[in-house]
Order: structure tokens, then C-alpha cells, then sequence
């Protein structure tokens, strides 16, 4: 049935069931406002709501309005899909705006807000611009209805202020980079900046039209974000409950170790101190044990307070820590609803996941808790969802727990982005481990100095000395077999009561775990671990595990992948560990003794597996850290004065990064893509491939400050 209503001729949106609809005006100001005022950037503020204004002038043609004319009167089966609304936007501020720079900025904003693409094509070398360009599009006719709605002259007044803008984002680039030219630290590239600023001001973009176009269809007034004044009042009520939990629940717990908890109430204080300083880039350096992620979370409540910060961020590398680290946030902080968890393994109460699917887009909450994959999403992945809530990560503050852990592939783009966020997104950010890689410089794409936050890390060594590591690779000439694995394992729990068996490859860790099932007495309690677990499963078997060593009634042995290796706060007696990194078995050393319980040193054995019981051939990445950690051993095994006579010791950490980037091949650091012979890096830098191309289709050089491959 026919709608017999009046229609505009300017129509944005438009909705059959109500009859109700939503003019260019009225979208384009909507968006423009909420992203000028969701833009913590202040730069960017008057750039961004240009961008508003002509994001989709594109709908003024009139295919586009006769196509919601059609649904107004026969219903949304007569839309017409793939339609362009994003082309003619682009057009128009070219023609409007002399400066080509920043034309071509908000043009390449506004032409990727309906997909992300690449600024050159890498197969025909084609520009965007040019593919723009060459678009049948009812042009006139859009800028005709355009200029109608709108005032030209104000608009080339808005440009104007608008390129000021713009010059004083690219001026800060510029400085950035002679300053670490000057320092020969070389910490970036001027287009791979310029091409992370791209990506903020795409995601405040997308997040503006996908908010305001969700209200017009769910027919509410425009939301809006958290407010500063809101998260400050939030960040004083977790403050308040996080001191009164750390008293209670922490410091006065025996089972926490009492001879251990004055050296974490130290370096919880150092961390408060620290949160008043104005700087932007911090390292937690301290041992396996020694209370990071509170005193981390102690920092960042402060820090979020006294520099009005508008979010804390955690971020851990495996599912497992972050499940655990998470449920000890909200416990903490005594406010369970203003932490948002985010991974693939949450489970939604009923009719909620709408809701969590909106906040895991937008990270509209004050406490983020996430994974590594998921940030490393948020900066680079093409994904409109995951682009959406990058501009969240601007004044707020990032920690990374086991920041060790992020893949050596990533090693670069994980500096490039951290100095993005420290240097021009006023974030703070703190990268915690206990076994931190190497600062020594690289050739390209450094880091940026960091601060220790808590101090020296051999400070605290001695203190959180709770194990000793023992060679044992050589116990089996070419390696342990399963069988003599299990056996090593039986009598070592004889021995220690308790064992915990860490392996490199799930097959190996189950195929250990069944053959001691079949050798070891009834009385044994036998556990396995892996990611392969439902997450339930998991927390269940890990709370049984936890429950019989604290009874210390049973002899218990579990075999796990490195699934338990950070985070999992568990005491054994004893641990073996299959050769891998110095980091992996340092971390593995936590799960030992972890609170000086048993009034000695506890004991941790690195095992080789045979090629046989452990398959290594695909697993590069463990090859190399073997590798890098053999050479550590013969060094030890000559002289261990040189690691002051312990395997954990910051020389024997630093030996043992400096092997294995000594080792890695050309660009690995880079993150290679074979099948373009050229990085990630290159691509959201220079894009020297493309570059070529062009030349080879145009003839010429391209005069752009945006060459980037965004999706390749």
C-alpha cells in the first residue's frame, strides 16, 4: 500500500513504516556536530566537521532521491543497492578547496567512509582520485540541490580554517620527525602518520553517520558519548573502591605471600607516583609475581583523573590472562558495569547482543579490556566496525600486559602505532613484562623513549628470586620422546609434589598428558590445559587445579600448552618446560613457588622434545626463539658469571633478544607479504610498489601525500 505523503526533495534518510524522513540538512549537521564534539584532537575539530557537511552529498543526485521516494511509497523491498553517495562529495571539496593537500585528505576520507580501499591500485596503478574522477555521476545536478541547502561563501570560509587545520597537523608530523632524525632514533615515517591521522578522523566519521543514522531509525534524539565530566566522576568512584580492595583483598591476604607483599606494595606506590607525571610512555619492568596488572590499573585510575583522561584500555595477548585479569578489574574497581570485556569468547545474557555488539564497535566505556588482535584491529584492520572506535584510543590510556608476547612480525607497526598515540593522539601508554624486549635501536621505526615506571628492573630481582632454572636439553641425546618426557615428569612429581608440564604444540601437551594417564598412580590428580578448551571448561578446570594445590593433599601434575604460561596466578612445586623463548621460560618460572611458599627454591627444567614429539617445521617464530635461547645456554654453560650465575638474570634477557633479532631475516620486523614482495610497513608508508605503477600507467611521478594501500 501507497504512502501518501509530501516529499522532499533532499532526502538523507527515510523510513516506510512511519512514513518518516530525515533531509541532507538535518544528517550532515547531525554528524558533523557529534564528531566535532566527539574529537579530542583539537587540530582536527573544524577538519572534521567539513568532513561532516560533505560526506554524503553524494545522495542529492536524483537516482538517489527517486530511490527513497520509492521506498516511502512501496517499501524497503524497492531499494535500489549500490548506489554511489560518496563520490560526489569528494568532487565537490576538490573543486571548492585550492589547497590539493588537504582537498585530497578529505576527499580520500569521504570516499573510503562506505569502504576502505587503496590510494593507489597496486595492479594498474591507478589513483584514487583518478578512479574518482572518472565516475559517471549526476554532478552538476548534486552541486546545483547542494549549494541550495548550503551557503557557498561560508563554506569557502570553513575551508579555509579548514587548511589552517590541516597545516598544523601535518607541522606537528614534521617536527616529530626531524626531532628523531636529529636523535639518529629514526622513530617513523611522515606517510605513516599522515595515513594513521587518515584513519582517525575516517573512524570519528563512520562513527557520526552510523550513530545518527541508527537514531533516526530507531526514532531517538542523537546520542551522545560519555562526557569527561561523567568519566571523572566514574574515575574517583573506582579510585575509592580500588584502595579499599587492595587493602582488604591484597595486602593484608596471607595466602598473597606476606614476605612478598611489601616489595608489591612498592612498586604499586611507584606506579601511584608516577601518575601524576606528564608523561606519555611508560615501561613496567618488574618480576613474573610482582603485582603489574594492579599496579598498573592503580596508575591508570590516577593518571585517567589527574590528566582527564577519557578511558582505560587493558589489552593481553591470550584470552585466557585477559578472562582472569578481567574479573580481577571489576572486583578492584567495584563498578562491574562500566567495564567493557571484549574477545571472541564473551557469552551475552539474552536480548543484550545488540547492545554489546554496539559498545564492542564504538568502546564507548570507560574501561576497555581486550586483546591484542582486537587493538591491532582497531589500527589497522580495513573493517568499518573495527575503524570505527580507533578515535576512542585518542586521551586515553593503553596498557599492555606482556607486551613480549606481541608476534616479531608486528614488531614494527606496534612502535609506529605507539608513537602515533604518544605523540600526537595525546595517549598515555605503559607496556608491561617481566622479561621486556630490547630498547637497543633498530634500523627503522623505533620506539620512542620510554620511562621505567617502577625503577631499575634488577632492582626487584633478588626479592622475586623464587626459582631455580636448570638446563636439562641435554638429558636425551636428540631429544625427550613422549615416554621419556612422562617419565622425567613422574619423577620430578615424586619428587615436588606438584608438576606443571608446558609444552609447544597442543598434539605434544595431549599426547603427553594421555601417556601419563596411563603410568601414573590412581591417587595422581591430572590435568590438562589448552585454548582448544571451551572458555568455561577452562576457568573450571583451572579452578580444580587451583583448589588442590592450596589443600596440598594430592600429588597433581598438569600438562598445558603456553596457554598458562602469563597471568594464570597458580603456584607448583615444580615446572617443566619445553625449550622455546627466554621470555616463555622466565614466564613459565611464574607459575613456580610464585609466593615463596615453600620456604626453598623452587625448580624449573627446560626440556628439548624430539623433532618426533614435538613438531616444530611450521612454527618459525618458536624455531628462532629456540634457537636464540641455545646460544644463551652454551653461553651460561661456559661462563655464568656473565649472567651473574642465574638463567632469569636482565644480562641473560637482554643476551637472549639480541639473538634473536640478530637472527631474523631482512624486513621480518616488517610484517612480509609474499605476494606482493614488499611489507605492510611500505604499504601504509610510501607504498613504493604503487608508486611505480603509477609512474608506469601515468608516465609521470604522483604529487600525493597519501599513496598509502590501505586494503592490500
Amino acid at each position: 500500500m501507497e504512502n501518501k505523503i509530501e516529499i522532499k526533495r533532499d532526502l538523507a534518510h527515510v523510513d516506510y513504516e512511519s512514513g518518516r524522513y530525515q533531509t541532507m540538512k538535518e544528517h550532515s549537521e547531525n554528524v558533523a556536530n557529534y564528531i566535532a564534539e566527539t574529537c579530542s584532537l583539537s587540530e582536527l575539530k573544524i577538519l572534521v566537521s567539513l568532513i561532516g557537511v560533505f560526506h554524503d552529498v553524494g545522495k542529492l543526485g536524483r537516482e538517489n532521491q527517486e530511490d527513497f521516494e520509492r521506498i516511502l511509497q512501496y517499501g524497503d523491498d524497492t531499494h535500489k543497492h549500490g548506489l554511489d553517495h560518496s563520490t560526489a562529495g569528494g568532487r565537490l571539496i576538490r573543486e571548492l578547496m585550492k589547497e590539493k593537500s588537504v582537498s585530497e585528505f578529505i576527499s580520500t576520507v569521504i570516499y573510503f567512509h562506505h569502504g576502505m580501499g587503496d590510494c593507489i591500485n597496486l595492479d594498474n596503478g591507478q589513483s584514487l582520485q583518478q578512479q574518482r574522477d572518472e565516475k559517471q555521476i549526476d554532478y552538476d545536478w548534486i552541486k546545483k540541490e547542494f549549494f541550495q541547502i548550503y551557503d557557498k561563501e561560508m563554506l569557502e570560509e570553513y575551508c579555509k580554517k579548514a587548511i589552517q587545520t590541516y597545516k598544523e597537523m601535518e607541522g606537528k608530523i614534521n617536527i616529530f620527525h626531524k626531532e628523531s632524525e636529529i636523535s639518529k632514533r629514526k622513530c617513523g615515517n611522515r606517510y605513516f602518520f599522515m595515513g594513521m591521522y587518515l584513519r582517525m578522523v575516517l573512524s570519528l566519521l563512520i562513527d557520526g553517520d552510523w550513530t545518527d543514522t541508527a537514531c533516526f531509525f530507531q526514532d531517538v534524539p542523537l546520542s551522545k558519548r560519555i562526557s569527561l565530566e561523567e568519566t571523572q566522576k566514574i574515575w574517583n568512584e573506582c579510585i575509592e573502591k580500588f584502595e579499599q580492595y587492595m587493602s582488604k583483598e591484597i595486602h593484608n591476604n596471607p595466602s598473597n605471600g606476606n614476605v612478598l607483599n611489601t616489595f608489591r606494595q612498592e612498586i604499586s606506590d611507584l606506579c601511584r607516583q608516577a601518575a601524576d607525571k606528564e608523561e606519555n610512555l611508560y615501561r613496567l619492568t618488574v618480576p613474573t609475581g610482582a603485582g603489574k596488572t594492579l599496579s598498573s590499573l592503580r596508575f591508570a585510575l590516577y593518571h585517567a583523573k589527574k590528566m582527564k583522561k577519557q578511558h582505560i584500555i587493558y589489552i593481553a595477548p591470550f584470552n585466557s590472562i585477559l578472562i582472569q585479569n578481567a574479573e580481577e578489574i571489576r572486583k578492584a574497581i567495584g563498578k562491574a558495569d562500566v567495564v567493557l570485556e571484549h574477545h571472541c569468547n564473551v557469552v551475552c545474557e539474552e536480548g543484550e547482543e545488540d547492545q554489546y555488539r554496539k559498545l564492542t564497535e564504538t568502546w564507548d566505556s570507560p574501561i576497555i579490556v581486550t586483546t591484542a588482535v582486537q587493538i591491532l584491529n582497531t589500527l589497522f584492520s580495513a573493517q568499518k566496525s573495527c575503524i570505527r572506535r580507533m578515535h576512542t584510543l585518542c586521551n586515553s590510556i593503553i596498557i599492555f600486559d606482556e607486551v613480549q608476547a606481541i608476534p616479531v612480525k608486528c614488531m614494527e607497526l606496534f612502535n609506529l602505532a605507539v608513537n602515533f598515540l604518544t605523540q600526537f593522539c595525546g595517549t598515555t601508554v605503559v607496556l608491561c613484562s617481566a622479561t621486556q624486549p630490547t630498547l637497543a635501536p633498530i634500523k627503522e621505526n623505533n620506539i620512542c623513549e620510554c620511562i621505567e615506571m617502577a625503577g631499575r628492573p634488577e632492582k626487584y630481582a633478588n626479592a622475586f628470586k623464587r626459582t631455580d632454572i636448570k638446563d636439562a636439553t641435554e638429558l636425551y641425546p636428540g631429544g625427550m620422546e613422549i615416554e621419556d618426557l612422562s617419565e622425567f615428569v613422574k619423577e620430578k612429581t615424586e619428587q615436588y609434589q606438584s608438576t606443571l608440564v608446558i609444552l609447544n604444540t597442543t598434539a605434544c601437551a595431549m599426547n603427553t598428558f594421555q601417556q601419563l594417564k596411563a603410568i601414573c598412580p590412581q591417587e595422581y590428580e591430572l590435568f590438562h590445559l589448552s585454548n582448544n578448551m571451551c572458555p568455561q571448561h577452562k576457568l573450571d578446570t583451572l579452578k580444580s587445579i587451583k583448589q588442590i594445590l592450596n589443600e596440598q593433599s594430592k600429588k597433581i601434575i598438569c600438562v598445558s600448552t603456553q596457554v598458562v604460561e602469563a597471568g594464570v596466578n597458580f603456584s607448583f612445586g615444580c615446572v617443566v618446560r619445553s625449550k622455546a623463548g627466554l621470555d616463555n621460560i622466565i614466564q613459565a618460572a611464574g607459575r613456580c613457588n610464585r609466593h615463596k611458599e615453600l620456604g626453598r627454591m623452587g625448580t624449573v627444567f627446560i626440556v628439548q622434545m624430539s623433532e618426533k614429539a614435538e613438531k616444530l617445521s611450521h612454527l618459525q617464530e618458536i624455531r628462532n626463539a629456540q634457537a636464540a635461547l641455545q646460544k644463551v645456554l652454551e653461553d651460561y654453560k661456559n661462563n655464568s658469571l656473565k649472567f651473574r650465575d642465574t638463567l632469569d638474570s636482565e644480562e641473560a634477557i637482554k643476551a637472549y633478544y639480541l639473538n634473536y633479532y640478530s637472527q631474523l631475516r631482512t624486513n621480518e620486523t616488517k610484517f612480509l607479504i609474499d605476494k606482493q614482495t614488499t611489507t605492510i610497513i611500505e604499504l601504509l608508508g610510501e607504498n613504493k610498489v604503487g608508486q611505480l605503477q603509477y609512474i608506469r600507467r601515468n608516465g609521470e611521478k604522483v604529487k600525493t601525500k597519501l599513496p598509502q594501500a590501505f586494503l592490500t
